[in-house]
């Protein structure tokens, strides 16, 4: 295995100095062009001109300030000294002003619109991450590309060649739009097939696009189309190698099968990219836990509580974690953590109080169903379950009122008028247990054969043959 990995990171080596060969020649065409970078951030300005330079550009062309003074000043004093505007989405200099990228580009657009002018000047936005909502809003707004910081010269090249070889406003930009959108519509009502085929034709338009590859290898994802979903992942990430989206799929998909290896590698390029991504954290110790080191597992899990304490699902992989080292109590202490962070939340209530049960835990259950209850008083299932803690505690008349209460709520449970009437038997009270469980068949005829194959509550057949007589 060691071996290998050297052989693995000089493909990966040559791979890569193959496909900035590439992205070179692809904008060799672009090098006389204008570009203007506008970030607060100056460690973002000097790696963006640093990737231009790597492309070829030469210092002259590309200048990078915090704000959009000098460049709203040259295009007013001419427009063929702007061709090309990358800056943030949002704010660009949060310490001078709150203007975002997209008043800056309203801003362009009125310059050129009153001094008529034909020309139309390209926007790049970047940021750390954007949300699907972002993209369609920005594109929408008049974007040409959207590129994730931290970035690398293969993927700025490639952005580069979009804008300049395929305008957004273009019929063909206009075609893949539209064809994405409506794939996306498809996948959203489950039909993976007709999605698919919307992001084929995207493709066949548009070129390598990342956000139809992304939505293509998500679908495939959801289809459990592992292997193709990976190749088009890893597409995603030639166009463009700092995404961690393709690399958060490439994670879970891998994982589906089995190659926790590969799994953990991607979900690792993730938490360098984004540290505090607490999805990946859980995801991270999910596998760790099936691999059995449970040691790695609780880190992982803690660090994701710690990140974001009302993400519940790290909760419960640390508590059964602790249940897989039998140790229930400490299992039932994250379960209060979890309750007491996102108090409203329902089925976190069932689960610890399931689990209590399981582990024979039932003054806690109780504890928690009735808490529970008396937050969602209409919550059946809840019922039923304080009723089983009860009942295991022989707390019988505190069962039977329970399921009272339960029953005034939904008349017509039958499951409820059943355990009722195994309370009623729990306590010693034939009769009415017998007069209940009628009332339950009556209603569910199935529940006589659950009832039959219960070898303490079917005693009252044996005991009273002819009340059960239909």
């Amino acid at each position: 295995m060691e071996s290998s990995k050297p052989q693995s990171e000089t493909r990966e080596i040559l791979n890569q100095q193959r496909l900035l060969k590439q992205a070179r020649e692809k904008v060799n065409r672009l090098l006389h062009k204008n570009v203007y970078i506008i970030s607060g951030d100056m460690n973002i300005r000097g790696v963006i001109k640093g990737h231009l330079e790597t492309l070829g550009f030469h210092p002259d062309k590309v200048r990078a300030n915090n704000t959009p003074a000098e460049l709203i000043a040259r295009l007013k004093q001419n427009h063929d000294d702007v061709d090309l505007v990358i800056c943030h989405l949002k704010a660009l200099d949060s310490r001078v002003s709150n203007q975002t990228g997209v008043q800056l580009l309203n801003i362009v657009k009125d310059i050129l619109l009153n001094a008529s002018s034909p020309k139309n000047i390209p926007f790049i936005f970047l940021e750390k991450e954007f949300e699907r909502k972002d993209i369609l809003l920005t594109f929408k707004s008049g974007a040409s590309q959207l590129v994730i910081f931290p970035s690398d010269p293969v993927s700025l090249g490639n952005k580069l060649h979009d804008v300049f070889e395929m305008p957004k406003d273009s019929v063909m930009a206009q075609e893949t739009m539209n064809l994405l959108l409506q794939g996306n519509k498809f996948q959203e009502q489950g039909l993976f097939e007709s999605a698919i085929e919307c992001y084929n034709k995207a493709l066949s338009v548009g070129g390598n696009s990342v956000d139809v590859l992304m939505e293509k290898a998500n679908t495939l994802l959801k289809m459990g189309e592992l292997e193709q979903a990976i190749l088009v992942y890893k597409r995603v990430t030639e166009v463009e190698a700092n995404f961690p989206r393709a690399h958060q799929g490439l994670g879970m998909a891998y994982s589906r099968l089995g190659n926790f290896y590969e799994a953990k590698k991607h979900y690792m390029k993730v938490m360098e990219m984004e540290p505090h991504n607490v999805q990946v954290t859980y995801n991270l110790g999910v596998l760790y836990q099936d691999e059995g080191d449970c040691e790695s597992a609780k880190r992982y899990f803690e660090q994701g509580m710690k990140l974001n304490k009302k993400f519940v699902m790290n909760y419960l992989g640390l508590a059964k974690v602790h249940e897989a080292l039998d140790n229930p109590g400490e299992s039932l202490k994250v379960y209060k953590q979890a309750m007491q962070q996102n108090p409203s939340q329902t089925f976190l209530y069932v689960t610890a109080g399931d689990f209590c049960l399981k582990h024979n835990l039932n003054k806690e259950a109780e504890d928690i169903f009735g808490k529970a209850i008396s937050q969602n008083e209409t919550h059946l299932h809840l019922y039923n379950r304080l009723g089983i803690a009860l009942r295991k505690q022989k707390k019988y008349d505190e069962a039977i009122a329970n399921y009272t209460k339960a029953i005034k709520i939904r008349p017509d449970d039958a499951n409820l008028i059943y355990n009722l009437a195994k309370a009623h038997f729990m306590k010693g009270e034939d009769l009415p247990s017998i007069q209940k469980l009628k009332e339950a068949f009556g209603m569910d005829k199935t529940l006589r054969t659950k009832f039959e194959e219960d070898q303490v509550f079917s005693r009252l057949l044996e005991k009273y043959p002819d009340k059960f007589i239909d």
